[in-house]
C-alpha cells in the first residue's frame, strides 16, 4: 500500500466494523486479510464501545446536560447518533477526516441544533475558537471522545486542555482500546498494531493507568473506569465475548462545581 487512496482508513474501518456504509474494498480486505485473523472479536469490541457511548450520551442527557461536543465522531453510524439520542440538545461534531466532515454534514442537515466543525482533537485552541455561537461553553457541555484516542500519540495534554475549557457541571466521556493479555494475546496484538500502524493509522493500546490519567481532576461517574460493556449496561457479562468485553475501557468524568 503505498498512496493515501491504497491506505485503510481507520474511520472506515471502524465504520465496517459498526455495520456503516462509509468503507470501501480496501478496508474490506484490510480486515478479512489482517484484522479478523489476529483479533477476531474487533466488531463485537467496535460494538460494545459504540453501546457505551449511546448509554452515556442518555445519561448525560438525563442529568441535564443540553450541549455535546463529539470530538474525533466519525462516520454516521447506524442505530443512533449524538443528535438522535440526546433530543432537544445542541451538538457540534469535530473530526479531521474531509470525507466524514461531509458525511456528517449530510446527516445534521436539516436539524438547526447540530453543526459540524473540521478540527483536531490535538488542537483544542484551534477548535474552541470555533466554537462561540454553535455552543456556549460557560453552560455545561458533555465532551464526547470515543474510540479515537488510541490513535494519538501523547493525548493526555490536549485532553486536559479540552477540559479546561469546559463550564463545571460539565462531563468527559471516554472509550479507549486496553493493553490486556485476556483479550489478545501480546504477540497478536503486537501484530495488530505493528500492521495498523504501517498500513492505515498509528495505534496505541493502553493500559487502565494510563487511561485513567485522562480524568485527572474529575470525579468518576459509578461505577468508575471499567469495560465498556459494563458502564451501566443490563446485559449479563456472560452474554459478551469476554475478549471483545476486556478490549476497551471506558468512563465518564464528572467535572464539579466550585
Amino acid at each position: 500500500m503505498t498512496s493515501d487512496a491504497q491506505r485503510p482508513s481507520a474511520p472506515r474501518l471502524y465504520s465496517l466494523y459498526l455495520g456503516g456504509r462509509h468503507y470501501g474494498d480496501v478496508e474490506q480486505a484490510f480486515a478479512e486479510e489482517t484484522v479478523y485473523p489476529l483479533i477476531p472479536f474487533i466488531v463485537e469490541w467496535a460494538q460494545l464501545s459504540r453501546e457505551f457511548l449511546k448509554r452515556a450520551v442518555r445519561f448525560c442527557h438525563e442529568q441535564g446536560i443540553r450541549q455535546f461536543l463529539d470530538v474525533g465522531a466519525g462516520y454516521p453510524t447506524p442505530g443512533g447518533n449524538v443528535h438522535e439520542l440526546a433530543s432537544g440538545a445542541r451538538v457540534v461534531y469535530v473530526d479531521n477526516d474531509p470525507d466524514v466532515v461531509d458525511a456528517l454534514s449530510g446527516l445534521t442537515s436539516g436539524y438547526a441544533k447540530a453543526q459540524v466543525i473540521s478540527g483536531d482533537l490535538r488542537r483544542p485552541a484551534e477548535v474552541l475558537r470555533r466554537l462561540d455561537g454553535p455552543l456556549n461553553l460557560a453552560e455545561p457541555t458533555a465532551l464526547l471522545m470515543n474510540a479515537v484516542l488510541h490513535f494519538i500519540d501523547q493525548p493526555a495534554s490536549p485532553v486536559h486542555d479540552w477540559v479546561e475549557a469546559l463550564a463545571p457541571g460539565s462531563y468527559l466521556v471516554i472509550s479507549h482500546g486496553v493493553v490486556d493479555d485476556a483479550s489478545a494475546s501480546p504477540d497478536d496484538r503486537a501484530e495488530l498494531v505493528r500492521r495498523y500502524t504501517r498500513d492505515s493509522a498509528t495505534v496505541i493500546p493502553r493500559t487502565a493507568g494510563q487511561i485513567s490519567e485522562f480524568f485527572r481532576g474529575l470525579e468518576l461517574v459509578p461505577p468508575g473506569l471499567v469495560p465498556a460493556a459494563d458502564w451501566r449496561s443490563s446485559i449479563p457479562r456472560a452474554l459478551h465475548d469476554q475478549r471483545a468485553r476486556r478490549g476497551s475501557l471506558a468512563g465518564v468524568g464528572y467535572k464539579p462545581l466550585r
